[in-house]
């Protein structure tokens, strides 16, 4: 048994060392932060003058705790953690690595099942005084992840800023479907860069007031698709929206966490097409199209345009 470990070791070593190496440092900096989970009495909060939401469900729940402390151990750290959930049983009874997380600052509270939107829309419904930064639960993130996010916004505190966007291309003057927008390039705002939320997304105090303003109609147009209901809001209320860096971010994804997702119906079978036509009526494509430097007037009387969405997954990286 060990000969065929040692076999196979050497064989991944010699076909891809990079990716050797990179497994070995996030097993590594999983057990890092399993040690600090236990022994850790730094609080999880800090001066950053922003929340930061997480969101999770099923067999997540075990795994979140890793995210969060990646989150607890960087350079900036929020002025509240919140980690909102719609199962009641976790809220009252959290698995012990949240409750340790919890003496140090963290917050779980209860919350209807809107699904991704979880991340946002609990949060603007409270009124809140603070921005937001929405972050993933399977994502281990650096330590100058916030305060990045942080330095974008302080430059450009009226707009959406994202450490990972699209470019929403189009063939003529239509969309183009969702398989064909490219990697957002640069550091400029746009009505056609999307922010991907899985590297973490900035919403300033106006974008929530929007989407406390809209209420749950995402849960007929888009009930799996945060991202993109984000983003529509943004458009129908003026709200552009810009990446931190000239490249999009990566981050390492937590191991055993992909498990269950359903990338494949919302990506390759056109799950985030349906929902995106959904969202987006034709006047906002018009802003979109034109990307008018002037324009940043509300749309938010518009009607959204009825369709039949189907249930699939949050938007796929």
């Amino acid at each position: 048994m060990v000969i065929n470990k040692l076999d196979r070791l050497f064989a991944d070593l010699r076909r891809d060392p990079a990716a050797l190496a990179q497994r070995a440092g996030i097993r590594a900096r999983l057990a890092s932060l399993r040690l600090t989970n236990r022994l850790s009495r730094r609080a999880v909060t800090g001066s950053g003058a922003v929340v930061v939401n997480l969101t999770s469900f099923g067999h997540r729940i075990d795994l979140v705790f890793y995210a969060l402390e990646t989150i607890a151990a960087g350079r900036v750290r929020p002025r509240r953690l919140i980690l909102w959930l719609d199962d009641t049983t976790t809220v009252t009874h959290p698995p012990a690595t949240l409750r340790r997380l919890q003496r140090r600052g963290l917050e779980i509270r209860s919350c209807p099942d809107f699904g991704p939107h979880k991340k946002q829309y609990p949060y603007a419904l409270t009124g809140p005084t603070l921005p937001l930064v929405a972050a993933d639960d399977d994502v281990l993130y650096p330590r100058t992840w916030l305060a990045e996010l942080l330095e974008a916004a302080a430059r450009h505190p009226l707009d959406i800023t994202g450490q990972r966007a699209h470019t929403i291309t189009f063939d003529g003057d239509r969309v183009a479907p969702y398989s064909e927008w490219v990697a957002a390039r640069g550091t400029a705002a746009s009505f056609r860069t999307l922010c991907t939320g899985v590297s973490g997304i900035y919403y300033p105090l106006g974008l929530l007031d929007a989407l406390r303003a809209e209420g749950d109609a995402f849960l007929r147009v888009a009930p799996r698709a945060d991202d993109l209901w984000v983003y529509s809001v943004g458009v129908r209320h003026g709200i552009r929206a810009r990446q931190v860096g000239e490249s999009q971010a990566e981050y390492p994804a937590i191991p055993g966490s992909q498990r269950g997702t359903l990338y494949r119906l919302n990506v390759t079978e056109g799950g985030n097409d349906a929902q995106f036509a959904a969202c987006v009526g034709a006047l906002e494509r018009q802003r979109v199209l034109r990307d008018d430097p002037r324009d940043s007037g509300g749309l938010s009387s518009l009607p959204l345009e009825p369709s039949a969405v189907p249930v699939v997954s949050d938007v796929g990286a």
